[in-house]
């Protein structure tokens, strides 16, 4: 059976990696003066009380090459014959498949690949479900890159941010209308998909942008969530939409990992698709 290693981006419980045997390599963050492993989400609540008291905000940083190794020989240590596939976060939004590329150049005559996911956070968690739902259902080492090249064209995720100053302290929208937005509370509606990130609607009010949001899902899915980084204050609104509009009940809410936290910002919420492949 194919191994996998992901880095803590894709926000997988300690349970889950337990259960699948998936080894988790972490992302760090730094905050002020202090350096945190994204580590999985049950440490992320703390990090991110830290975060909102924090007025310069925080910065994270990939992984090296050796913390692929450790992962990647942990696997081999247990058996030498094994097949690893490595995935990753968006390279769009950070260089760790860079990282892992590296560390599978050491491993010469290994079946062994790193994979940008195109994702981030609850769209690679997304993503990681469908591939190990393939996995535990047989699916081949070739099997498995071609679904994942599959759900990088059918997974997408909506954002409604709850401020624009982490996003223009990224660079990911100017300052000018970081201050203009805040100011008049314009409500930029983003869209991460196919490894890109747009702005596709500018609302007034979290309402708008919601509705806006929603009218931007595929006609059909065959799997929808609901995200929110730090503060689910936004949730139940757009929960009540999501069941006005599309008559969705029950439906999932995950966490945002803190390397998208630090990036958007506490208090931002989102949907995540996989759209069928028949529309």
């Amino acid at each position: 059976m194919v191994k996998f290693i992901v880095d803590s981006t894709f926000g997988l419980t300690r349970e889950y990696v337990e259960q699948y045997d998936i080894k988790v390599v972490s992302l760090t963050l730094t905050l002020g003066s202090k350096e945190y492993d994204e580590g999985f989400r049950e440490m992320w609540p703390d990090f991110y009380k830290k975060l909102a008291k924090s007025k310069t905000g925080g910065k994270t940083s990939q992984p090296s090459p050796e913390k692929f190794k450790k992962a990647i020989d942990e696997i081999y240590a247990q058996d030498p014959d094994s097949e690893i596939l490595i995935f990753t976060i968006a390279d769009r939004l950070s260089g760790t498949i860079g990282s892992a590329n590296i560390a599978v150049s050491d491993y010469e005559g290994k079946k062994i690949a790193a994979v940008n996911s195109g994702e981030a956070g609850p769209s690679a968690l997304m993503f990681m479900r469908e591939i190990v739902k393939a996995q535990q259902a047989g699916a081949t080492f070739e099997e498995l890159l071609e679904l994942a090249a599959d759900l990088q064209q059918r997974i997408a995720m909506q954002f409604i941010p709850a401020s624009l100053t982490e996003l223009a302290r990224g660079g990911r929208v100017n300052k000018l209308l970081s201050r203009v937005g805040n100011i008049l509370k314009i409500k930029p509606v983003f869209e991460f998909a196919k490894n890109d990130l747009s702005i596709y609607a500018k609302t007034l009010g979290f309402n708008r942008a919601a509705e806006a949001a929603i009218a931007r899902l595929p006609q059909k899915f065959d799997s929808i969530m609901l995200y929110y980084i730090g503060d689910d204050k936004f949730i139940e609104p757009l929960k009540a939409r999501l069941e006005s509009k599309l008559g969705i009940k029950d439906v999932e809410v995950e966490p945002m990992c803190l390397v998208g936290g630090v990036h958007i910002g506490i208090g931002t919420v989102g949907i995540v698709t996989l759209a069928s492949k028949e529309q």
